[in-house]
């Protein structure tokens, strides 16, 4: 809902909420992979290098797909075609987007398992999904994003399958390889702890909206909204005192059939007021560069 919001090439774009917060839908709508219907974008624009993405042919977007957009989905065991073997999968969309000769194919599909740190990228490149364990995979998904140097990435939540050791380093590669590539990266998740580690700026949702948005720094050491601020201090310390409780939100994210008309976050903060409970608040400038959806930002300490 008037989500809004720029994404640099070079840079890595965070979009952080709870589940049920809209980050999903937001960069599925990106990608129109959205069926239309039952789905539908009233209004507003989505512009690509300059071209509203909106207003494109379902053939265009085809192109766009893979080609210029490459997209790292949550579950790779689901992503990934478990009837074709790695290579065919990563192949494919060189196929459709590139003028290769096969030779030159099967050789951009070893470099790209190599680039993603995939020992032995020849048998890897024979085997099924299946046959892979799931850090495997999700490299296999990431190198099958990259086949085509896309502009822009969009990772929804492509470390959440995974455990931390793993987690740490497909990190370190998506960072590695935006530094490599010079993509725009639209990182999804609700860990802050990985936001930390790789995002550059910082967009939080909630209920279908975005609420606060700054550079990393800020958001950590300086969050005006009390929604961001909760999700913060839920976080795990490393030293808090054993046996101590975690804050919470209290409640949960209101059903899409459910938004209030007024501020959403207002029946869960503990800062609102009657004031905010009967009116609307916009995305406003706080300071440069830092935007915030709250009535009280600026009555925090």
């Amino acid at each position: 809902d008037n989500v809004t919001m720029d994404i640099y090439r070079g840079e890595v774009l965070s979009l952080v909420g709870e589940s049920g917060s809209g980050k999903s839908v937001t960069v599925q709508t990106i990608m129109k992979l959205i069926p239309m219907p039952p789905g539908e974008i009233k209004s507003g624009e989505i512009l690509f290098e300059g071209e509203d993405l909106v207003k494109v042919s379902d053939e265009k977007m085809r192109h766009l797909r893979g080609g210029k957009i490459g997209m790292i989905f949550q579950d790779p065991l689901s992503a990934l075609n478990p009837l074709m073997r790695v290579e065919e999968q990563i192949e494919e969309g060189l196929i459709y987007h590139t003028k290769l000769t096969k030779a030159q194919r099967k050789e951009r599909v070893q470099e790209l398992l190599v680039q993603v740190g995939i020992p032995k990228p020849e048998r890897v490149a024979r085997q099924f999904p299946h046959e892979l364990s799931g850090g495997m995979r999700q490299r296999v998904l990431i190198a099958t994003a990259l086949s085509c140097s896309p502009s822009l990435i969009i990772a929804d939540e492509p470390t959440t399958a995974l455990d931390v050791t793993i987690q740490a380093q497909i990190l370190d590669l998506i960072k590695d390889l935006q530094e490599e590539h010079k993509a725009g990266i639209i990182l999804i998740t609700h860990d802050l702890g990985v936001v930390a580690q790789v995002a550059d700026r910082v967009a939080v949702m909630y209920a279908g909206q975005i609420v606060e948005t700054a550079d990393v720094n800020t958001i950590f050491k300086n969050p005006r909204h009390p929604y961001t601020r909760g999700l913060i201090a839920s976080m795990p310390k490393m030293n808090s005192e054993p046996k101590t409780h975690l804050p919470y939100i209290r409640g949960a994210v209101p059903s899409p059939r459910a938004y209030p008309a007024t501020c959403r976050f207002a029946e869960r903060c503990s800062y609102a007021t009657d004031y905010c409970r009967s009116n609307t608040p916009q995305l406003e400038e706080f300071e440069p560069g830092h935007f915030i959806r709250c009535f009280r930002a600026k009555e925090l300490d």
